[in-house]
């Protein structure tokens, strides 16, 4: 892991990209800001990032016309110029290989996927394990869908007696029972998911669901075996946070994200359902596996 000296260098050189963006950005002149020479600052760089420079300044260039697509009618010329594009061919040429559409078919759909946003320094109160120094927060808009699976009320990280380390367990164990006694066969990886809207019945709890997406519709009853419970997302728009290393560093991600990332983006927290996305076979108590929390946003 870099040194304070290191990180406070590379985070200038990142300053100076974020706010340059619309120019020419060249690796030469990024290294002479940096007092190393070109070739120790792309090695830095991307032990620091897990990036090489023209790989981020394009997301990023890319991103923010994905923005501006979405936000105003303006030409695409005019905003592949706006981002630093040289082109409206070269602009739309990266833009399909980035985000898989065209930028008139991305404007046409009016939902914001696959945006990357500034490298952040990671500086929760406990640090988590993670493969670089900055994390890098992704906005996605998640279509509808549901899951079936095992449920149960818990309180949260932020309640005055929190009791989630001890119920969340429990539910996976629960859907774990259910998963091996039911005939319906899960075709891809668990997914858990946090309610957070206001419950009358239960003002200081949230209701936390463990299972797997639901491709139903299913029976009321499978023979013997009683209906499975589903619950059924709504499309909502997320700030990913990706999480390295075992589940118990999920609390400090989000804590980061709260406390650090979110009051200097331009979004806030909504209402909604958090999302727990875990990489297939992933093992809570090992040091490699990787997760996504998806929690809900909406633009300021």
């Amino acid at each position: 892991m870099p040194n304070n000296t290191t990180l406070t260098r590379i985070e200038k050189v990142l300053d100076y990209i974020h706010e340059h963006l619309d120019e020419p950005i060249c690796v030469a002149a990024l290294a002479e800001k940096s007092c190393w020479s070109r070739w120790q600052f792309q090695r830095v760089f991307g032990n620091a990032t897990g990036l090489t420079v023209a790989q981020y300044v394009r997301e990023l260039r890319l991103s923010q016309a994905a923005e501006l697509l979405l936000g105003n009618q303006d030409r695409h010329l005019d905003i592949a110029l706006a981002c630093g594009f040289e082109s409206d061919i070269s602009f739309s040429r990266a833009f399909k290989q980035m985000f898989r559409c065209s930028p008139r078919e991305y404007r046409q759909r009016g939902k914001r996927i696959g945006l990357r946003t500034p490298l952040k320094h990671c500086t929760p109160k406990r640090t988590w394990s993670t493969p670089t120094a900055f994390t890098q927060i992704r906005i996605e808009n998640r279509a509808a869908f549901s899951i079936t699976g095992c449920c149960d009320w818990i309180y949260g990280p932020f309640s005055e007696q929190p009791n989630f380390i001890e119920r969340v367990p429990q539910v996976w164990r629960a859907l774990e029972q259910e998963r091996m006694s039911s005939p319906i066969s899960p075709k891809d990886s668990p997914m858990g998911v946090i309610d957070n809207r206001k419950q009358n019945e239960h003002p200081e709890r949230l209701l936390y669901w463990a299972g797997y997406p639901a491709y139903g519709p299913y029976p009321s009853s499978c023979g013997s075996y009683p209906a499975p419970k589903v619950l059924n997302i709504p499309e909502q728009e997320y700030a990913v946070i990706p999480v390295h290393g075992m589940v118990s560093a999920l609390e400090s991600a989000v804590e980061w994200f709260i406390g650090h990332w979110l009051p200097e983006s331009n979004y806030s927290g909504a209402s909604g359902f958090e999302l727990e996305v875990y990489s297939p076979n992933y093992n809570p108590i090992s040091n490699d596996s990787y997760m996504e929390y998806w929690l809900p946003i909406e633009p300021r």
